[in-house]
């Protein structure tokens, strides 16, 4: 019998110009290639501190946070040059909370230097991002995203501490002001899940150009707090009565859509959505530890697919 809710799908019963469709986002191929199922590392998402201010319930980096450890600044220098090398042109900096590197703004700038035609960086909006981005301007980055979970100070702080919401969201309004390109992303779970959708009118009215919503994963620290996790059901349930709620205003808004009913993986697949993230292969994630995955269910595992070291990508 058949599951009535899909993590993926063939392309069963689509054409072969309703296939190729990307108004979603997903397909990245040309289309003078577009027949071929898999390609380079696009995307680098590079991890370039374990080191962070907050231990959030729902962070999927986990016990690596106890390292508190960065990448020494010339081997991330050198893991840039090689994915580079690879073809990776979409850059994203991450942590822990990367603007906690004592050379983050070198590193961003080397990137830049480097060719990779998009650089990102994702932050949780805490006093260290301002002081490092006072020192950058908005054409340094493509766009920065910034976490914020939860309409209010009372879902988000539950998630994320204490005072943190208007904090991150004075950043948002700095990062805003001063011309940076600047996405809001939400991770939903049970214990904010009520408020969320209040983000819409709040980022519209401040001028974030990008709203995110993701759906919490039992890994990482997710591990420990199962029971906000939200079931199938109730993600679809959330993004149908967003999809409703959208229709009332101007801003972007994305969503994963991870589950879906089987009356709408169709819709979903022409709009460019592949499922999950390692059926494409063009998303790699490095670590301080030179370690690198093709997906988020692996980081705490043995299974990364690639060791970067020593000026080389190595097969695991």
């Amino acid at each position: 019998m058949k599951s009535k809710y899909c993590l993926g799908s063939s392309k069963e019963n689509l054409s072969n110009s309703e296939s190729t469709k990307d108004s979603y986002g997903y397909s990245r191929f040309p289309e003078t290639i577009e027949r071929i199922e898999y390609g380079r590392f696009r995307n680098i998402y590079l991890y370039i501190t374990e080191k962070c201010q907050l231990r959030c319930g729902h962070c999927y980096m986990g016990n690596r946070l106890k390292n508190n450890t960065s990448m020494p600044t010339e081997k991330v220098f050198s893991t840039l040059q090689l994915w580079r090398k690879m073809g990776g042109s979409k850059l994203s900096i991450l942590g822990g909370e990367p603007t906690m590197h004592e050379d983050f703004v070198d590193i961003c700038r080397y990137a830049k230097h480097l060719g990779y035609e998009k650089v990102i960086l994702n932050t949780n909006g805490l006093r260290n991002t301002i002081q490092q981005l006072s020192q950058m301007e908005s054409n340094e980055f493509s766009y920065i995203q910034v976490s914020l979970d939860g309409g209010s100070s009372f879902s988000h702080n539950k998630i994320r501490g204490s005072g943190t919401f208007n904090i991150t969201w004075s950043t948002i309004e700095y990062l805003i002001n001063r011309g940076f390109d600047t996405r809001v992303i939400c991770t939903v779970n049970k214990k904010n899940r009520g408020d969320c959708l209040d983000l819409i009118e709040r980022c519209e009215k401040a001028g974030v150009s990008l709203l995110k919503f993701h759906v919490f994963s039992t890994i990482g620290n997710g591990q420990g707090n199962t029971e906000w996790g939200m079931t199938p059901k109730e993600w679809i349930n959330f993004y149908e009565e967003l999809e409703d709620r959208k229709k009332h205003y101007n801003i972007s808004i994305w969503y994963q859509p991870s589950y879906a009913t089987s009356e709408t993986i169709i819709k979903f697949i022409r709009e460019g959505y592949k499922g999950c993230i390692g059926r494409t292969l063009d998303r790699i994630s490095v670590f301080p530890d030179g370690k690198a995955y093709v997906c988020s269910y692996l980081f705490d595992t043995e299974f990364n697919m690639f060791n970067t070291g020593n000026g080389k990508i190595l097969l695991n």
